[in-house]
């Protein structure tokens, strides 16, 4: 699998094909997990996919230029259209970016190199596009794994942002970061001054111990300010994040687990239908024929019972029922009747010429009985299992996938740590 999306598609599908295999109680138990799973922030691959809001000129591009280390935001190449967002994505993105922006309906993307481990997305300005109202962004954040709402020193107090935004979205409070842009037109005694009645007004929206950072992003002259602290931030956030998916891998692995567990398929328990049948099958029409003995009749009936009853243990608790219905005595009984009363095929013809110049066996007819008995007993008996083997090897494919994808999260982490372990003098 190739990310977290498609491994729960593939429990989402182990959970449709449980249906009539496991007891509906257990099926609506995991359905309720996985749904749990699915409303959790933060399962959108291993990406940390970050929203940049703000109003107009509070520096939403410059920031992003400023994360990037060079200038990446040009209006004529990458929004032709200042009320289209854009992204920066790490090269090669992964599947659950792309598919995220497709959703969105963000058409214009940037691939970046210093964009490995996060993807930004630069929306329009809030305060001048009518199209890109609070409504749009309500659907967006559920999305995404952060907000970053940027204020400038002139408009930080915009009532449109904050009334119609901001005290609106409060309760997505854990997902926003606030940072406070262009200070360096304040002198150090108004940036206090400011920060402090810009976070009086954010608790007033509902926004409690913000995380707020003072930033610079294109400070005419001079170096960008603050973005370091900033960077640390949104590097902890991807920690984070790591931990969520292992945790979300986890419980997508266990609800695998559990129903696996409950259909009796988790351990790898085969029926070995086919083998087990075409003995039977053979053991049934040699020793039944219009000369068969009531003997051989109940010999015959207790092969086939005893079968049916091995693949109705097997099959578990629910399905074993559609077995024993399928399979009950008073059909095996007539079943052994009609192949008594229908004489098998005779030895039939030497052979031809052919057979006769090579020697060759000359070919046997077919048993007619087999059809009786295959159209009576044996296809049922095969549907219902087959619903079982289809269970399986969903849980098999997606119990490989959530472990593949937990191996993959470690093996990152393992190089991010090797790489962090390289010193200046061992780079050069």
């Amino acid at each position: 699998m190739r990310d977290v999306p498609e491994l729960l598609d593939a429990i989402d599908l182990v959970i449709a094909r449980s249906h009539g295999v496991v007891p509906a109680p257990i099926v609506d138990e995991a359905e309720q997990l996985a749904g749990e799973i699915r409303e959790r922030r933060g399962f959108l691959g291993e990406t940390l996919v970050l929203a940049i809001a703000g109003g107009t000129g509070t520096g939403k591009s410059s920031l992003v230029n400023a994360l990037a280390g060079e200038i990446i935001t040009s209006v004529s190449v990458l929004r032709p259209h200042t009320d289209e967002p854009f992204a920066v994505v790490p090269e090669n993105p992964e599947p659950a970016v792309s598919v995220l922006l497709d959703t969105l309906g963000i058409a214009y993307r940037h691939e970046h190199a210093s964009f490995t481990r996060t993807a930004i997305i630069d929306l329009p300005d809030i305060d001048s596009i009518a199209d890109w109202h609070r409504e749009r962004v309500e659907d967006l954040i559920p999305r995404v794994d952060g907000v970053i709402w940027l204020f400038d020193p002139d408009k930080y107090r915009d009532p449109i942002v904050h009334d119609e935004f901001l005290s609106q979205l409060s309760e997505h409070r854990s997902q926003f970061i606030f940072a406070l842009n262009k200070i360096d037109k304040l002198r150090t005694d108004d940036l206090q001054t400011v920060r402090q009645d810009l976070l009086d007004t954010l608790a007033a929206d509902g926004y409690l111990r913000p995380a707020l950072f003072a930033l610079a992003a294109d400070p005419p002259g001079m170096a960008p300010r603050g973005i370091e602290l900033f960077r640390e931030h949104v590097t902890e956030r991807i920690d984070t994040k790591t931990v969520m998916l292992r945790k979300v891998i986890g419980d997508a692995a266990r609800i695998v687990r559990f129903l696996g567990e409950a259909a009796d398929v988790w351990k790898g328990a085969s029926v070995d239908f086919e083998r087990s049948w075409a003995r039977v099958r053979r053991e049934v029409l040699a020793g039944v024929s219009d000369q068969a003995t009531q003997a051989d009749r109940e010999d015959a009936l207790c092969r086939l019972e005893d079968l049916t009853a091995l693949i109705a243990v097997k099959a578990g608790p629910l399905l074993s029922e559609e077995v024993r219905d399928v399979a009950d005595r008073g059909l095996i009984e007539g079943i052994v009747d009609e192949l008594a009363a229908t004489s098998p095929p005779g030895d039939g013809p030497k052979g031809g010429l052919w057979s006769q110049l090579t020697g060759a066996e000359p070919a046997s007819s077919p048993d007619p009985r087999g059809a009786v008995l295959d159209t009576g007993l044996g296809r049922p008996l095969q549907d219902i299992l087959w619903r079982r083997s289809l269970l399986a090897a969903t849980i098999a494919h997606a119990a490989v996938g959530a472990a593949q994808l937990d191996d993959r999260i470690a093996l990152d982490e393992a190089e991010t740590v090797l790489e962090s372990d390289v010193t200046p003098d061992q780079e050069q």
